[in-house]
């Protein structure tokens, strides 16, 4: 009966609580709607990329608090706090390298989860709003690496940083502005820590909650976007529900990526360098892992002078992103079998594998200067 416990006795204050809540913004059936969705052809892995990108976000939200209380945002005390929290608070050097890691997990799934996207053609109608804020989450991911990278002020994170802000300086119109504002001053201070932080840590959270928020809204709106195979009753004959298969693969993808992450942080721990100065000594400067096919790209002589740098750094990753935003509007073809899109996959691997050359190619030199 309502308002009794299964067992006929009256209800518990758990089961109280959650009628109260119920009967006020109707939790139960947000609960049905949200696990009884059906999922056209079946459950699949391939479908736990979202959870895990959110799951890897959420802990990185909860490891960025914990090592909030012990970080000061200071030029003065940056290095001796990260220092503090690496060999003086208890696991501070596990969740400071799980929250390094994490923010590199991020990029590889988001790198992961787009590519699935492009080659499934699933940026296609009626899925274009998805598709464009999934660039900008892509974007404020980036952002999430470059703005955390400087905030333990030793050589690797300040001269990453110089290296970032020059490239961005070299945007027209709005890079001087942007450049300047960053910096705070003629070189990195007091002024620059303060800003990366205030933006990594309050600016763009807020951004990616708020995005993130619509792209499932959006995602669930337009249903999940397959491959699929098959007449349109075999397909409907294949239908899941989001509970219980779908979920338990999101469970397993993101145990498995935690247990990964974690790896990651116990074996490969982050070790501070020297603190900051501006005087690189015999330190080479050069980006995030993330960004080094971009800096590898930047010292083909074709890329010299100052406008040969900014076709490299800013004229073809622009216009490249542009052509993605675009890209939905330009393939109305309602194809999306990936082996008759032969110039969708072509073109993923020229990219992909220019990506992973230019990379492995920064590693090689900076293996070979040190």
């Amino acid at each position: 009966m309502n308002g009794q416990s299964k067992s006929g006795n009256e209800p518990n204050v758990f089961e109280k609580v959650v009628d109260f809540v119920d009967e006020r913004v109707g939790l139960k059936t947000l609960q049905a709607k949200m696990l009884n969705e059906p999922v056209p052809g079946g459950s699949r892995w391939a479908y736990a990329f979202g959870s895990v990108l959110l799951f890897i976000f959420i802990l990185q939200v909860v490891t960025g608090i914990l090592l909030m209380f012990y970080y000061v945002p200071s030029t003065d005390h940056a290095y001796a706090s990260t220092q503090y929290i690496i060999h003086e608070v208890d696991y501070g050097w596990f969740l400071l390298s799980y929250h390094f890691w994490g923010s590199s997990a991020m990029v590889v799934m988001v790198f992961a989860h787009m590519s699935q996207v492009f080659l499934w053609g699933a940026y296609k109608k009626p899925r274009e709003l998805i598709w464009l804020v999934g660039l900008a989450l892509f974007g404020l991911v980036m952002a999430f690496g470059f703005t955390g990278y400087l905030l333990p002020w030793d050589q690797r994170a300040y001269w990453a940083t110089v290296v970032g802000v020059e490239i961005m300086d070299k945007t027209p119109i709005v890079g001087d502005f942007m450049a300047r504002f960053l910096k705070g001053g003629p070189t990195p201070g007091q002024m620059t820590l303060s800003r990366f932080f205030v933006i990594h840590v309050m600016v763009l959270p807020a951004a990616l909650m708020g995005l993130a928020g619509l792209h499932i809204f959006l995602f669930r709106k337009a249903g999940p976007a397959g491959p699929f195979r098959g007449t349109p009753e075999q397909i409907k004959a294949k239908t899941d529900y989001f509970f219980p298969r779908q979920i338990w693969k999101d469970i397993v993808a993101m145990a498995s990526t935690f247990l990964i992450i974690c790896s990651l942080a116990f074996f490969e721990p982050v070790v501070l360098l020297h603190e900051a100065t501006p005087d690189p000594g015999d330190y080479h400067p050069e980006p995030e892992w993330y960004f080094l096919f971009l800096f590898q790209l930047l010292r083909l002589k074709i890329f010299g002078g100052e406008f040969g740098q900014f076709l490299g750094a800013i004229a073809i990753p622009g216009a490249f992103m542009a052509f993605l935003a675009a890209l939905p509007f330009i393939d109305k073809s309602p194809e999306r079998d990936l082996f008759k899109r032969p110039l969708a996959l072509v073109g993923w691997i020229v990219i992909m594998t220019g990506i992973l050359i230019f990379t492995v190619s920064a590693i090689i030199n900076r293996e070979f200067l040190h």
